[in-house]
């Protein structure tokens, strides 16, 4: 597998996740609530005309940002493409949350633009992509360090393959179980009530055990993280 393969791929999903983090945005309350700000400022008659292209151009400046980003292919400017992703994304889980602190600054009542599940869906994208791109950087450090010490650049292309294919198959499953798991919670909440409802504390049980599940998963993650 050539190392412009994972370049490719790299732009592809840095890409990708801006443009549904983006498109997410621009159907937030609080963006809706911005725009509105706008047209009733004193700009707002000399913009008015421009105000249908406002999305487009926000679309095409975070894509134009990821663009940057992803040619330079660094580690910490993966980190900030993320980071401003998920600040763009932030805005829509704000419209589900049963306490909108924005609510009590501004005039904002949440209208849902989007379903929850569009949602979960964005915000998967958005971790898994940021996964992939964290890796395929590693992968780039192995592959220097392999011919930095002789290595054949077919025995180099083999193991990136076998690298990219082990992250396509972590992150499929990861987001298969994740999305499995979302959208069977409703059907687990309601079966599982009536056994809770008999124990004294039902909430401090479930709480210590969804602790207990965080805490493992993440020393499982970590360990695997250090051996990849």
């Amino acid at each position: 597998m050539r190392e412009s393969f994972v370049r490719t791929m790299e732009a592809f999903v840095g890409i990708s996740a801006t443009y549904m983090a983006a498109v997410t945005m621009v159907q937030t309350t609080i963006y809706s609530k911005i725009l509105e700000k706008i047209s009733n400022s004193v700009f707002g008659p000399a913009l008015e005309p421009y105000t249908p292209y406002f999305n487009i151009t926000v679309i095409v400046i975070a894509l134009f940002l990821s663009f940057s980003f992803s040619r330079k292919r660094d580690e910490f400017l993966f980190f900030i493409l993320f980071s401003f992703n998920m600040l763009m994304f932030f805005f829509s889980v704000l419209d589900f949350s049963k306490f909108n602190w924005i609510g009590l600054i501004f005039d904002l009542k949440p209208i849902h633009r989007v379903t929850h599940i569009w949602v979960f869906a964005v915000g998967l994208l958005l971790q898994l992509s940021y996964l992939i791109l964290r890796y395929t950087v590693r992968f780039r450090y192995i592959r220097d360090e392999l011919r930095g010490r002789g290595s054949d650049e077919q025995d180099i292309d083999d193991i990136t393959r076998g690298q990219v294919g082990y992250l396509v198959l972590l992150t499929s499953i990861t987001g298969g179980v994740a999305a499995i798991i979302y959208i069977s919670l409703p059907y687990l909440t309601t079966f599982a009530l009536d056994p809770l409802a008999g124990l004294p504390a039902p909430h401090i049980l479930t709480g210590f055990i969804v602790v207990v599940f965080i805490a493992a998963t993440i020393v499982i993650y970590l360990r695997s993280s250090s051996e990849f």
